[in-house]
């Protein structure tokens, strides 16, 4: 038996959610134990929709050691209107907490929120 056709309909997608990013990730590079340099999140924002609203969660992991973090679901009750407004909270929420990260890094988590309210 040989399938000639997909059927779309299947993969179910809810218009508009998913046209736009979900995610907003700033990478940095990390060492592994014997392994190559690679690249893991410096800083990471995340929106879902839920029931009409949407949910963020933020995330950092520094070079020198903080990190502290979470993903959005309902039980933290952070919920927004809209998207953009997900997503501004959530720069807000990294605003607060970026005084962990180290100096550097702190210049270019500024520059890269800049980039992300302004892909609003």
């Amino acid at each position: 038996m040989h399938a000639t056709h997909i059927q779309i309909d299947m993969f179910a997608v809810t218009p508009g959610t998913m046209a736009q990013p979900t995610s907003f990730t700033l990478m940095r590079p990390h060492r592994w134990a014997h392994a190559p340099i690679g690249e893991i999140e410096l800083v990471e924002i995340e929106v879902a929709p839920h029931e009409g609203k949407w949910m963020w969660g933020v995330g950092i992991d520094s070079r020198n050691g903080a990190a502290q973090g979470y993903k959005p679901f309902t039980k933290w009750g952070n919920f927004a209107t809209s998207r953009a407004d997900a997503v501004r909270a959530g720069v807000d929420e990294i605003r607060a907490i970026m005084h962990r990260t180290t100096p550097e890094e702190q210049e270019r988590i500024s520059t890269w929120l800049g980039q992300v309210l302004g892909a609003l």
